[in-house]
């Protein structure tokens, strides 16, 4: 039976992230920092998201600042200004090389694209200011050779008030209508004489004391309102800037007895998701030196706040939660159909290579050292899947054999060497399928496969998994699908025992379904919700985000070349609603991993130019999903990765294959958020 539902989507400017009044420090899962810029965050400072994700400057690029210009950051002002700089091999310079540094266009952060660091409301902005002429080049308004001061001091700049209503986060200086008109959708006769500057520049607040209004023309009508991720404009050299760089500060928020919008004094910035270090104009020797490098011999990359912040000294960010690579190992074999296990003792990494059936066990050590462990080859196959049945690294694969026969094969894997052993003698064998996916069962020892049977058709078939790793087939109830061109699963826990299939047929209809199995074993259909995404592959995967979870789908579609994600909710019936999309650019391949703090997914893709991506994603208590970081390295042809259990939990594996096809795997750091 199938159920098809309309999707429709209704936005939310609920609070999804209560104010903290107390710092929140590092979490026993290792995977978050919330430390005030440079300084030991104190029960004031402000928790946000930076404006900007990895990929906003070109490669080898690096926000830059020491405070405020002109202030000395911490003491007497709060705010910020960031430059783009790169290394040279000799100092940091904040324009291209082999530019000369006088045309806004030569500075490496100009163009740079901003996205909202939080959910909230736009209640202020500008547009239409024009930039300066060049970078230290002022305003000529009369063209009298005379420099003119700005009108305006933020020239084009945006006032994003949080969900809470209580604080406002002040970007300035952005380039000339690269605000999009539906975030500032001023009246044309806040400008009369079409200068690019507001007619009225009169600012009104009665609270007094330390309280300022906003600039009066500047005041939406009706506040327009933003998610985190969403894209806010570019980075300019408008206002009262000395050269193209991004102004960032929070103020408290209130309006006054006759309801006009005031901001206090700046506050401190508690910056999330990202990376610092300090990175001052030093004579570097060491050729190829990569800031980003694990064996960086000046500075390491630290979570933001590890490091104290030095007034006067320059530091770079990294606004991202995918960090620098700690370990490379390059196996030199062929590798094709990648699956990950992870386990707190060790991951395994299940492969084909050249036809064949491989198995490799490796364990993340602290700071992301990979160790090899054990490796086993098997016979060939034609497709294989793995799932872990109990809470012990030992794993049962699923295979097709090279005569399409389904095989389920248990191995051993030491929990402390790595060492895997087939158990030969408890091989459950099944007839011939087309396509098999494995996930954990929910409720007993044991996984629940999704196949694609010798019709065409789907099959949703539980097992028994022993102590001795005797593998039985429950009798009790199968669950069935209609004909389909690709299947994937995934376990469901919170308020519902079961898994989530997700189905493309012909035509390209994406179909999600939803199966009960109970701790006594069995499948049973609970819902099914149908919707066309003209797509020819997918992946799913449940994203924990507090005490709930939320289901992601990860489809590619061939029409665009796009990868889709949808997130959905699962209520404890098993009933099925559909909540977001977005959309990750063009794809090729693509895989992706919850991260252990839970409410982010990561999805490792190779992208439209053939090279390998990571793209962060976070699922608010709502299901709402944005983007908040992206890693483009190396031309690859597949991909997985993995969150490992281990090694503090605090790091991401990725294996790829290059160009020739060859196996590599490797770590990076990651700085995710724990909660909201």
């Amino acid at each position: 039976m199938t159920i098809s539902k309309l999707v429709t989507r209704t936005p939310s400017l609920l609070s999804r992230r209560g104010r903290p009044v107390s710092p929140l420090l590092r979490s026993s899962a290792g995977l978050v920092v919330l430390l005030a810029l440079g300084l030991a965050a104190d029960a004031h400072a402000y928790p946000v998201a930076f404006p900007a994700r990895g990929d906003s400057l070109p490669n080898g690029a690096y926000f830059r600042a020491t405070g405020h210009t002109g202030f000395d950051y911490g003491h007497n002002s709060w705010a910020i200004d960031f430059h783009a700089a790169a290394f040279s091999g000799s100092q940091w310079s904040r324009y291209e090389s082999g530019t000369s540094g006088t045309a806004n266009e030569h500075a490496l952060i100009f163009g740079a694209p901003l996205y909202a660091p939080e959910d909230g409301e736009i209640i202020a902005c500008w547009r239409t200011t024009p930039n300066k002429p060049a970078p230290g080049v002022d305003y000529d308004f009369n063209n009298d050779g005379t420099a003119d001061p700005s009108p305006m001091i933020g020239g084009n700049h945006l006032q994003i008030r949080n969900a809470d209503g209580d604080y406002i986060v002040y970007l300035a200086h952005l380039d000339v209508d690269s605000i999009p008109s539906s975030l500032c959708p001023l009246p044309a006769n806040r400008d009369a004489d079409l200068d690019g500057w507001p007619d009225d520049l009169s600012k009104q607040c009665s609270l007094g004391g330390t309280w300022d209004g906003m600039i009066t023309s500047t005041i939406l009508p009706t506040p327009v309102p933003v998610k985190k991720g969403d894209f806010l404009g570019r980075v300019g050299h408008s206002g009262a800037s000395d050269g193209p760089h991004l102004h960032m500060h929070v103020k408290p928020f209130s309006y006054d007895a006759f309801s006009r919008p005031c901001e206090g004094p700046s506050e401190e910035i508690e910056f999330v998701e990202g990376w610092e270090q300090m990175c001052e104009s030093v004579d570097v020797t060491i050729a190829g030196w990569d800031p980003l490098a694990a064996d960086n011999p000046l500075e390491p990359w630290f979570e933001i706040g590890e490091n104290e912040w030095i007034p006067g000294r320059p530091y770079c960010f990294l606004p991202d939660g995918i960090g620098a690579q700690q370990d490379h190992n390059d196996y030199d074999v062929a590798a094709t159909d990648l699956h990950f296990t992870t386990h707190a003792n060790g991951d395994l990494l299940v492969y084909q290579s050249g036809g064949a059936l491989r198995l490799r066990s490796y364990k993340l050590e602290t700071g992301g050292t990979i160790t090899d462990q054990y490796t086993v080859n098997e016979g060939s196959v034609l497709d294989a899947a793995v799932a872990r049945p109990r809470s012990t690294r030992d794993v049962v694969v699923s295979i097709r054999g090279s005569n399409g026969d389904l095989k389920h094969i248990p191995y051993t894997v030491s929990s402390t060497t790595g060492q895997i052993v087939r158990q030969d003698g408890k091989e459950l064998s099944e007839p011939a399928v087309f396509r098999v996916e494995t996930t954990r069962s929910p409720a007993h020892d044991g996984y629940v496969a999704a196949i694609e049977d010798s019709a065409g058709n789907l099959k949703v078939i539980d097992y028994h998994v022993d102590s001795g790793l005797n593998i039985t087939r429950d009798p009790n109830g199968t669950g069935a699908g209609g004909a389909i061109d690709d299947v994937a699963i995934t376990t469901v826990t919170s308020g519902f025992d079961g898994v989530v299939t997700a189905e493309i047929t012909t035509g390209g209809l994406l179909v999600v379904r939803s199966f009960e199995v109970p701790a006594a074993g069995g499948v049973t259909w609970a819902d099914t919700f149908v919707t066309l995404v003209g797509a020819d592959s997918v992946r799913v995967d449940t994203v924990p985000v507090g005490l709930t979870e939320y289901v992601v789908t990860s489809v590619q579609q061939p029409t665009t070349g796009n990868l889709r994600l949808d997130t959905w909710e699962v209520d404890g019936s098993g009933q099925i609603t559909w909540l977001d999309t977005i959309s990750a650019g063009e794809a090729s391949a693509h895989d992706a991993t919850p991260t252990i703090a839970g409410g982010d997914l990561i999805s490792a893709m190779r992208d439209d130019a053939g090279n390998f991506r990571m793209i962060g994603w976070r699922i608010d208590p709502f299901g709402a999903i944005t983007r908040h970081a992206t890693r483009s390295l190396s031309a690859v042809t597949d991909t997985a990765i993995v969150a490992p259990l281990g090694s503090g939990q605090d790091h991401l594996v990725a294996a790829r294959t290059d160009t020739s096809g060859e196996l590599h795997l490797f770590s990076y750091g990651a700085a995710f958020m724990t909660t909201f």
